[in-house]
């Protein structure tokens, strides 16, 4: 047993790693192999332009303060391109990454602190273990874990602790390396989220709790050669770069491009960084956040009842409960300054929580009040706690870890089957609808989870009902307004969106919806106006440039379409529609080397694109080539047999060719699928005369009498002639 404990002993840092990876693909196993994106994962990654290439000004345009995770967005978009497993596992990766850091930050301190004062009574790689394994199981991580976006807190975090982590090993080892790794570090986290301004503080509070000379009653005795301690002023010098690193963020977001987009435009104003855009007041946010942190406190001890979307009420003034939690936790301060001295451990774990929440749960306003993603750093400081209070105890080790582990166990299953509730995006919002049944959003979100199905229904009726409670909600009126666009009712769905942009005039999705209306209902200027404006107010709004190429179409503007089509493509190379628009307007310029390229890279984007093989059809028959229009024209009726226009094609095309048996088989088979196919009667009746079978071809202008249609003249009067009937 000897030499087995002392693999283990030295290889302990691998094992720990190990189990954390098992234990956490094991807990995420049934996110991991969910299909769908949700909440904002449709705006940060599935419909997000900048991630679609690894441009770096770009991305950062479009991320700002979190650059290093929208990298890593495209850098994923890379790998899986827009499969969410892929993001997932990245996200999940990095968590257990998180982990593991935990462990050996909470082992060094550890050994810090029993250097002064020895309070654990068991080998310390036990509670640090227990406290990186209650860290990657506590089921408050599943949102920033599963909630793709998060990963900039999920990213932010890793940073963090890294930087703690060099930093401490600098100290104990005086290398300068460890030291230079931790400011990179620390930069790097000022690209992940602006939670991270707190580094330096916490830095600060580290370095004076445990990093401060042992006393002279706990330090061994001076030797000849040993260095005096360190002053105040030393220790504060040393940690002046990391303040100065800090100043990241704010710069950041002080020079945010006006121009720049999504996350990276997040501030209320350039004049005052320190509100989000659709925020309340200073004043409501902080007595709500007294309310929210204790809120925090209890999902940390007791995490039941978990939302994605939670209906958290607004605290206007101070009542009976906000002063409650405002002393509650003005307590806790207390506790943390009172044992200091006694019980450090309790003291920093207490204090790490506090300041992990200060950037976001302060007085500081951002738009939704509660997230569960928010206390992912935090909860550092509540393992931290929950193992030193547990170890602490003079009792025999063994029952201490089945204390811990009994938690842990618990803490796991909570969260299996919290991330069953991840699964998809209904069991997400339907979890979400039953606990906050009287908020808009949830019933916004469900219903665009069933447009995209095609329950329009149901999609409808959500929609509805977050019209209902939110009169003022635009996205859902731009959301129901598709809905009606969908079913065809024109109307209703010009009220909704003009709605939309009545309430939200910068909502670029409603100006673009408007303009299909505008287009369908054959108004060109105003759908060429409506898409003007949503290119105004996104200039990188690939679908407004495609719905403006088809409408320059139809105007005939072929020049204009193809240069829409072609900023299309620019901006989203891998749009398959705007090929297959533009290799229409290249067929009509009888450009049809290039409408052939256009249908062929559709074809390679999407292999079952019926529209692409037709328009490449159209394009090789113009060119002469029948035999490849006839293979294109196949598979379109292979990948969709009720298409009758192929049918109707192939007839022509086999006609050409002097096969006329195979080219009536093709008009017959379009009749069959549409009676009230004219032009498949004509041509056939035609097919019919030129195989002497005269009664036939009079069936068919029978036929085309009775339909009301026009009948090929030089066809009746042939038949006339060759059977001396008038009928």
């Amino acid at each position: 047993m000897a030499p087995f404990k002392k693999i283990i002993s030295k290889y302990l840092n691998i094992w720990v790693l190990m189990a954390i990876l098992l234990c956490g693909f094991a807990l995420y196993t049934v996110p991991l192999q969910s299909k769908g994106f949700y909440f904002d994962d449709h705006f940060s990654i599935e419909k997000n332009k900048a991630i679609k290439e690894i441009d770096i000004p770009t991305i950062f345009n479009a991320f700002n303060t979190r650059f290093l995770p929208g990298l890593s967005f495209a850098l994923n978009y890379r790998w899986c391109g827009l499969h969410p497993e892929g993001y997932r596992i990245v996200n999940l990766m990095i968590h257990c990454l998180n982990a593991f850091l935990v462990y050996l930050i909470i082992k060094s301190t550890l050994y810090l602190y029993a250097a002064r004062q020895p309070i654990f009574f068991c080998a310390l790689e036990w509670p640090a273990f227990f406290a990186s394994m209650l860290f990657l199981c506590h089921p408050i991580q599943t949102e920033p874990v599963n909630f793709i976006t998060q990963r900039f807190a999920v990213m932010g975090s890793f940073f963090y602790l890294l930087t703690l982590f060099l930093y401490i090993q600098y100290r104990c080892r005086s290398q300068k390396g460890y030291l230079a790794a931790a400011m990179i570090s620390a930069a790097s986290a000022m690209f992940c989220k602006e939670f991270v301004v707190t580094l330096p503080v916490m830095l600060t509070l580290y370095d004076f709790y445990f990093l401060s000379p042992l006393k002279p009653s706990t330090a061994p005795k001076k030797t000849k050669n040993q260095k005096p301690p360190e002053t105040i002023r030393k220790r504060c010098r040393r940690l002046v770069p990391f303040f100065i690193i800090a100043l990241i963020v704010p710069l950041l977001l002080l020079k945010t491009p006006s121009q720049a987009i999504g996350v990276a435009n997040i501030a209320e104003s350039h004049g005052d960084i320190t509100r989000a855009k659709d925020s309340i007041s200073r004043g409501e946010y902080f007595l709500t956040e007294l309310n929210v942190v204790c809120t925090y406190i209890r999902l940390m001890v007791l995490p039941v009842n978990q939302n994605l979307d939670y209906d958290y009420p607004i605290s206007h003034q101070l009542d009976n409960k906000t002063a409650l939690c405002g002393v509650f936790l003005l307590s806790l301060l207390a506790l943390a300054i009172a044992l200091y001295k006694s019980y450090r451990l309790i003291s920093f774990s207490i204090l790490w929580f506090f300041i992990a929440l200060s950037v976001e749960s302060s007085f500081i306003p951002i738009g939704d009040v509660i997230t569960e993603y928010r206390p992912y750093l935090a909860s550092f400081g509540f393992v931290f706690l929950l193992v030193t209070l547990i170890y602490m105890r003079k009792t025999d080790v063994k029952i201490l870890n089945m204390i811990a582990a009994a938690i842990l166990i618990g803490f796991s299953i909570m969260t299996f089957q919290r991330n069953k509730v991840w699964k998809d995006e209904f069991t997400l919002w339907n979890d979400t609808l039953r606990k906050s049944p009287h908020k808009a959003r949830p019933y916004n979100n469900h219903g665009q989870a069933f447009f995209e199905q095609g329950d329009l229904n149901q999609a409808l009726s959500d929609c509805n009902k977050a019209i209902t409670l939110n009169p003022n909600f635009a996205e859902a009126y731009n959301n129901r307004g598709m809905i009606y666009n969908k079913e065809g009712n024109f109307n209703q769905a010009m009220a909704d969106y003009n709605k939309a942009i009545a309430l939200n005039s910068s909502l670029v999705d409603a100006y673009n919806n408007r303009g299909m209306v505008y287009d369908k209902e054959g108004d060109f200027t105003q759908a060429i106006s409506d898409y003007d404006k949503a290119i105004e107010l996104d200039p990188q709004y690939t679908q407004a440039y495609n719905n403006r190429g088809d409408v320059d179409n139809q105007q005939g503007d072929l020049v204009a379409a193809i240069a829409d089509f072609t900023k299309a493509i620019t901006l989203n190379p891998n749009l398959v529609e705007a090929y297959v628009n533009r290799s229409i307007v290249y067929t009509k310029q009888d450009n049809l080397t290039l409408a052939i390229s256009d249908c062929s890279k559709a074809i390679e984007l999407n292999p079952k694109l019926m529209e692409a093989y037709t328009n490449r059809g159209f394009a090789y028959a113009k060119q002469g080539d029948l035999t490849q229009a006839i293979a294109d024209f196949t598979k379109a009726i292979e990948l969709n047999p009720k298409y009758i226009e192929a049918y109707t094609d192939l007839g022509l095309l086999y006609a050409k060719k002097g096969n006329l048996p195979q080219a009536l088989s093709y008009y017959s088979k379009a009749i069959e699928i549409s009676p009230q196919n004219a032009p498949a009667y004509n041509n056939r009746a035609i097919l019919y005369y030129q195989l002497k079978q005269y009664d036939k071809a009079w069936g068919d202008v029978h036929q085309l009498e009775a339909l009301g249609a026009t009948i090929n003249p030089q066809l009746l009067g042939a038949l006339k002639q060759i059977t001396g009937q008038d009928k």
